[in-house]
């Protein structure tokens, strides 16, 4: 899989967090040249979603998780891959979907989001830190057709207010994603 995706201009890395596992790491770390971590529990503890083994996900050059799964089996990780990846499979000219965040940037009390809908569509609207943490869904359901506008009140899902720095908000609908960077100063 390395191979094929790496030839696509595709990353791939590893992560190893026991050190009783050293050994076997190191029999693919001389195979390929793709990057091997050995992790004390941090990327563990960002990526980790379902406590098993091995963990494999795709991740948007923006560090946001896009998909993952659980799994060793080649050919049920390339089916689940193969979809994230752009040129791997034909799929539709659909147009994509674009938003602009209102207002300057970097903002202080609020942010704006705007987006066009070609025809009503269920929409979901997440702000991310820049770690990849999800900081707070903004909208999540049926969108109607044309210029459509959320609010946010830099606020997280609990109510609490952000700190300083880069967050990223991810707008889908359907199999579109688009992203876009804000920072935010008080």
């Amino acid at each position: 899989m390395y191979d094929d995706y790496h030839a696509q201009g595709y990353e791939a890395f590893a992560i190893n967090l026991w050190g009783d596992m050293n050994s076997v790491v190191k029999v693919y770390a001389r195979q390929y040249d793709f990057t091997f971590l050995r992790d004390g529990g941090t990327a563990w503890n960002l990526y980790n979603r379902s406590n098993s083994i091995p963990l494999n996900y795709v991740v948007d050059t923006a560090g946001i998780v896009v998909g993952g799964m659980v799994g060793f089996s080649e050919s049920s990780i390339r089916g689940w891959v193969e979809p994230f990846l752009t040129g791997v499979e034909e799929t539709p000219a659909v147009s994509p979907i674009e938003f602009t965040v209102v207002g300057a940037n970097p903002v202080v009390g609020h942010s704006a989001v705007r987006f066009n809908l070609p025809k009503a569509a269920n929409v979901t609207l997440r702000v991310y830190s820049s770690s990849g943490a999800l900081v707070r869904t903004l909208c999540n359901g049926q969108m109607a057709a044309g210029a459509n506008t959320v609010n946010w009140n830099l606020q997280d899902n609990a109510g609490r207010s952000v700190g300083n720095g880069l967050y990223v908000y991810e707008l889908a609908s359907g199999s579109q994603v688009a992203h876009a960077k804000v920072s935010v100063v008080k």
